[in-house]
Formats: structure tokens, sequence, C-alpha cells
């Protein structure tokens, strides 16, 4: 579903009212914003692999722009130029803190350990050349300021037009129109938790007790 074909749809609940394609659009946007930082992000949401580079003597490394939020599961490992004769290795996360305090009398090195301050991921300990770092990663999904299809109308559009004709339809009182839109983010809602279940746990072999 495009865009403007999500505007068609939240219109024709609306009676099929004109001049409202750009309050909606600008709606559609907020809204999006809104989900994204919501508690509950959807798997469409995660990053392919993304790559980037430590630099010599400089502990940060810049979050990348469409940076949303980490996954649970493999957000940095460092992969070690003799890959994939050598395994990539996982980073280890803890407060900056104490891996300042842990890393402090260490030598310059190879990536073990990350911490989170602002828009940096900060290395230890400090990398002592460049050093290739994958990244997996929640990203903002493409705004809706053209008419394209993002993630959000691809996977889930009735929890993103839902929300937003709840805004429109609340700012006509159209109580009718309201109704619908909110069964509409209740339906989505129930999606994104349906669809994050079956992502983490399909073909997953769960065993009682942990390996044998």
């Amino acid at each position: 579903m495009t865009r403007d074909e999500g505007v068609a749809m939240i219109k024709q609940v609306l009676g099929f009212r004109t001049g409202l394609d750009s309050t909606i659009v600008s709606n559609m946007v907020y809204c999006q914003t809104r989900l994204e930082a919501g508690i509950t992000r959807p798997q469409f949401l995660v990053s392919e692999d993304s790559f980037t580079t430590t630099t010599a003597d400089e502990p940060r490394i810049l979050l990348p722009t469409d940076f949303l939020a980490e996954t649970e599961q493999a957000v940095l490992k460092y992969r070690p130029d003799t890959w994939p004769d050598d395994p990539e290795v996982p980073l280890t996360k803890d407060l900056y803190d104490v891996l300042f305090n842990n890393y402090r009398e260490a030598e310059n090195g190879p990536p073990e350990a990350y911490s989170r301050l602002g828009n940096y991921f900060y290395i230890f300990p400090t990398p002592d050349d460049v050093y290739t770092i994958r990244m997996i990663y929640y990203k903002r999904d493409t705004v809706l300021t053209s008419n394209v299809e993002n993630g959000w109308l691809k996977w889930n559009p009735m929890v993103l037009l839902g929300k937003t004709g709840k805004m429109i339809a609340g700012s006509l009182r159209d109580s009718m129109a309201l109704s619908i839109f909110n069964e509409w983010e209740k339906e989505g809602l129930v999606l994104l938790q349906t669809q994050n279940v079956e992502a983490e746990m399909t073909n997953f072999d769960a065993q009682i007790g942990g390996p044998n």
C-alpha cells in the first residue's frame, strides 16, 4: 500500500471529505514517529547488516543516521580481517563507568566491549587500528513525505492508519469515524505482537532444561 492509498482509505472513513490530504500526511508522519518510539518495535525495522569502522586512538563510533534503538541480540560484533576463517567476536555491553574502570589501564587494541552514551558507541579498549564492526539495530523507516510504500504500510498498515485516523477524526469531532479508526489501531497492535512472536519463535528449537 502506498502513502496516497492509505490517505484515500482514511478519507473514505471520514465520508470522502476533501481538503484533508496534507493534514492526513503530516499526521501520518507524526504517528509513525510515535510508533517507532514505542516500547514494542516491529521486526521489519531491524536493519540488515550494517558495517562501520573504528579509528585508531578514538574510542567513539557515531551512531548510524537511521539508528532508532538497539536490538536485544547481535548489536555489535568485531569482524577480524581473517574472517570467515576466524569468527566474529560479539562485543560485551556494560555501563560506561564500569568499562572505563575495567579498561583504564589496558593497552589499546581490538574491540572487546562497548557502551552507549548519547549519539555514540564507546569501544573498549580504545582501538589501536582500523577495525570492522558489524551492527544490527532498529532503524527508522522511510518517512512518508512522498508517495511510497514503507515497512509500516507494507506489513502493518492498520496500526499506522488507525492511529492517524484517530487524530483526524478527533479533531473533526467525528465519533463514528473515531470508533472505526480505534478498531483499526487495535487490530494493528495485535498483529504487531503476533508478528514479533512469530519472528522470534518460528523454527526455534526450544529445549526443556537446556541442551543435553
